[in-house]
């Protein structure tokens, strides 16, 4: 006896909707970009915490930017890297890649000196050497960056930046001595503590 469920009008349709199921979940919706907005830190004593979810929707500008997800399209950790054959420290004027603040973080950390911890891993191949840190004014004037050797291992390095008025976002650019491909870092935690 043949089974119901392989007559030609069931067993077809049936097929090109598992199919069409299949071809939509490996194009992996849930991990395509997502359009810039802003994150609240997580509060932990006296610092703001960005890590995981944080990370979900950062402004790239004009950087190579990738938010790693997991299969839900969790955000988990932030690759950036410099364009190619971009070598020289970032201007005042530069953006890099921007973390997007909420009104009642910008305001903690507004006109008042900063304490910015980044962790990172070193991409396996292609990793930069150095780290620049600012915080990003909506104000649009010049914002100075803040530069530190990242050694090919993972670590922590802290920056201590001066007070800035009207912060809306912290920027960060990787650099590198090497134009030839984009180097960079993947970020698995940023710290930020203003100091009194």
């Amino acid at each position: 006896m043949r089974n119901w469920l392989f007559h030609p009008v069931i067993f077809y349709p049936l097929a090109m909707i598992v199919a069409a199921l299949a071809i939509f979940v490996s194009l992996r919706p849930q991990s395509w970009p997502r359009e810039p907005a802003v994150v609240a830190g997580v509060q932990d004593g006296g610092w703001l915490v960005f890590q995981g979810r944080e990370f979900n929707s950062p402004d790239e500008g004009a950087l190579e930017m990738t938010v790693i997800r997991d299969f839900w399209g969790n955000a988990l950790r932030l690759h950036v890297a410099q364009p190619k054959g971009a070598t020289a420290a970032p201007q005042p004027t530069e953006d890099g890649t921007r973390l997007l603040l909420t009104a009642e973080d910008a305001a903690a950390i507004s006109n008042r000196p900063v304490t910015i911890e980044v962790s990172y891993n070193p991409l396996p191949v292609n990793a930069a050497n150095q780290l620049a840190i600012s915080l990003r004014s909506s104000d649009g004037g010049p914002s100075p960056w803040a530069t530190q050797t990242a050694p090919p291992e993972t670590a922590t390095l802290r920056f201590n930046l001066p007070a800035r008025s009207a912060v809306d976002a912290i920027g960060i650019r990787p650099i590198s001595d090497l134009p030839d491909q984009a180097y960079g870092l993947e970020i698995t935690r940023i710290r930020v503590m203003p100091r009194t």
